[in-house]
């Protein structure tokens, strides 16, 4: 059986034990089939947008003769019902068209159901959206893979709609004591610095207040001194 690399991995790290999935944008489907012969999810749905994934993942799903995995076409959890699934797995993809999925799933709002969410991009936009609208961050990893840093969110619905501070979008809940958080942090300090610098330069003052402040609180979150 194929095994994940990191990023899918810490995906699954974050998946409880016993929970029937559905992987939105399933790609070859190698989750799904670890999910199953890993016994960490007893069903899968595995879902794409597009067929050509769906018929790679059928191929992948026989050669390994994985069973107890339903492939289904369709655009985000259409395909899907919600009495079929206890956890939603939503990897890959950008924040925002993440956040889009989620808004269209009105029953996504019940605190039975928990989201496992990795975006490739806009993670801070994920986080605002997912306050904005009641769900809450258990726990966040942050993983390398492939010469990149992701964050990996464990999301349930707790019915209070927060604004977080832009500092906490950027970064979250995670643990900066671990070393890829840590890396994690520093990057994002470092679009802070350069949003900053680059108001600065074209003598711009909208927003440098908020962006002065956020870059203030990562630094202390990392043990560094304020001041930009």
């Amino acid at each position: 059986m194929r095994e994940l690399k990191d990023r899918l991995y810490t995906v699954s790290t974050l998946v409880p034990k016993g929970a029937r999935v559905a992987d939105i944008g399933t790609d070859h489907g190698h989750l799904p089939i670890y999910l199953i012969n890993k016994e960490i999810s007893p069903f899968c749905i595995a879902c794409d947008i597009r067929e050509k994934p769906l018929l790679s993942a059928k191929s992948n799903i026989e050669k390994t003769g994985t069973e107890k995995i339903e492939l289904r076409l369709g655009d985000g959890l259409n395909p899907v019902s919600p009495d079929e699934v206890d956890c939603i797995v939503i990897a890959g993809m950008g924040g925002e068209v993440i956040s889009s999925i989620i808004e269209k799933a009105d029953w996504l709002k019940d605190e039975k159901y928990t989201l496992v969410l990795q975006p490739m991009t806009s993670a801070d936009a994920l986080r605002r959206y997912l306050y904005e609208n009641g769900f809450e961050i258990e726990r966040e990893i942050a993983v390398r893979d492939a010469g990149r840093i992701y964050a990996v969110l464990k999301v349930v619905f707790s019915g209070n709609a927060l604004s977080p501070d832009d500092a906490f979008c950027r970064i979250g809940r995670l643990d900066i004591t671990e070393a890829n958080a840590r890396l994690y942090a520093e990057k994002q300090l470092g679009i802070v610095e350069k949003c900053i610098n680059d108001l600065k330069n074209a003598d711009k003052t909208e927003n440098l207040d908020t962006l002065a402040d956020t870059y203030n609180k990562i630094k202390a979150s990392l043990g560094g001194e304020n001041g930009t």
